[in-house]
């Protein structure tokens, strides 16, 4: 939420700053733009918020809906049975991943002078503390929750180091980007890449953002 917030500003600032023209639709659209994302955002704080307290609220209404380990186990289908290896031998390359991707930061982000993505903002385990589940699924969500957000976050070590590297758009429009991808310079834009190049070297927005959250409360 806050990525979707932050590109938006940037997008009208970038537009500003060039000095494009834009209609009042457009900049009334960008507006708007701009707001649901921050609404989105302050929704999802306070849902987060208000979650962890029903959940205390709640424990004994919610373990109704528990089914027993045992009782789950015996439902499964042969099938599960038979990829439950595979699916937790996943465990060994994303562990390795990780330690690959917090060593990377600390020597190559280090050196290029990139600021490190913060792991807690990436890694969330509150499913675990869900009291409808048993402790087979407290596991595999705290498993499901660990890989996913793994993968997000190696997503945002990658799209800042491509952002040092080579910030040049697809000439097709991709479906998914990462956080940095829009701050990226135009495919045929020869004339201006270098000296944008440089500037996106620059990770002071970053920076301040990440000075901004160490400040709230």
């Amino acid at each position: 939420m806050r990525n979707d917030l932050s590109d938006t500003l940037h997008k009208i600032q970038h537009l500003l700053h060039e000095g494009e023209e834009m209609g009042r639709k457009r900049l009334e659209e960008l507006g708007i733009e701009a707001m649901t994302a921050f609404d989105d955002a302050i929704r999802a704080v306070e849902k987060r918020i208000n979650a962890k307290q029903e959940i205390l609220d709640s424990t004994e209404i919610l373990k109704k809906w528990k089914v027993g380990f045992l009782k789950k186990l015996i439902s499964l289908e042969l099938r599960f049975l038979l990829a439950m290896p595979f699916i937790y031998a996943m465990i060994v390359p994303a562990l390795f991943l990780h330690l690959m991707l917090e060593l990377y930061q600390q020597v190559c982000f280090r050196l290029y002078r990139i600021p490190r993505v913060r792991a807690r903002d990436y890694f969330f385990f509150e499913r675990a503390l869900l009291p409808y589940l048993n402790w087979l699924e407290k596991i595999n969500c705290v498993y499901c929750s660990y890989v996913n957000q793994l993968f997000q976050f190696a997503v945002e070590v990658a799209g800042r180091t491509e952002r040092f590297w080579c910030p040049i758009k697809y000439a097709n429009r991709v479906q998914k980007t990462h956080s940095q991808y829009n701050r990226f310079v135009d495919y045929l834009d020869a004339e201006n890449f270098r000296e944008k190049w440089e500037k996106l070297r620059d990770f002071s927005d970053i920076e301040a953002l990440d000075k901004d959250e160490k400040g709230k409360p």
